[in-house]
């Protein structure tokens, strides 16, 4: 999934749960000290959606227990869902909630859910929001440089020697699928009737780069954050490459 779905400890998953929020556009914060008519309460993450029209605000208990729920914890919960005026709750935990918790909550804006279960219910819009934008974004440079028309590009090849101009056409040859791959895969933003759903197995994602593109494109990562920052490290990896060629960036603006 995005992450590892088993946290060591309930720092890791309080974290993880908090830049999850943050990556698809909410407002989070760990720790967050909220008013209540009994006093200062602390919530373990607070979130709220500024786009909304009505901010909707999230709050989150994060239990790392061995054992599932008890109802004695929804109850507590509860309380202060009502005393903050949260509009939506979760219980994250190892194990889920006991049968009587689950229950209580049936008729509640609570949900419990373990941390595989959040990620899976936020996977396709972390990956439409974060994966796919921080992948083109890296991949900018490296579109431009492997592109079949460039006019700015075409100026700078003009003065480069021929040792030089071949390493370049060995380079464009070399990853010009993968980075124009890389840069498309942002047209949702653009094009809202391009965007796709996240792939549903890692592995076969994996596959499928070495089935087209080659051994080079062999990727270990076994989350999906894991496989963005290697594709990440890759593409500053080319454009480190052209770089060297040109002697700078040539579509940084000076």
């Amino acid at each position: 999934m995005i992450d590892n779905p088993v946290p060591q400890n309930w720092k890791e998953l309080q974290n993880g749960v908090c830049r999850l929020f943050n990556d698809i556009g909410l407002v989070a914060e760990t720790e967050k000290l909220l008013q209540t008519p009994r006093g200062t309460v602390e919530v373990d993450v607070f979130a709220v959606d500024e786009n909304s029209v009505d901010q909707i605000k999230y709050l989150v208990e994060c239990k790392n227990w061995s054992n599932s729920i008890p109802q004695s914890v929804v109850h507590s919960f509860t309380t202060v869902m009502h005393e903050t005026g949260a509009n939506i709750g979760f219980i994250v935990s190892k194990k889920g909630l006991q049968k009587g918790a689950v229950e209580y909550t049936e008729s509640t804006n609570i949900t419990g859910i373990t941390y595989l279960e959040l990620q899976k219910r936020y996977f396709n819009v972390w990956w439409q929001k974060y994966f796919c934008p921080t992948v083109a974004d890296a991949a900018d440079y490296v579109n431009q440089y492997v592109e079949p028309i460039n006019s700015r590009r075409s100026r700078y090849l003009e003065n480069l020697s021929n040792d030089k101009l071949g390493e370049f056409y060995e380079l464009q040859k070399r990853y010009a699928a993968f980075g124009m791959l890389m840069w498309l895969m942002d047209m949702g933003r653009i094009a809202p009737q391009y965007a796709v759903d996240g792939p549903v197995c890692i592995d076969d994602y994996k596959r499928k780069y070495v089935e087209t593109m080659g051994d080079e494109f062999t990727f270990k990562s076994n989350t999906y954050r894991g496989l963005l920052e290697e594709f990440c490290l890759m593409l500053s990896s080319i454009e480190n490459q052209f770089n060297d060629i040109f002697g700078e960036n040539i579509f940084k603006q000076t």
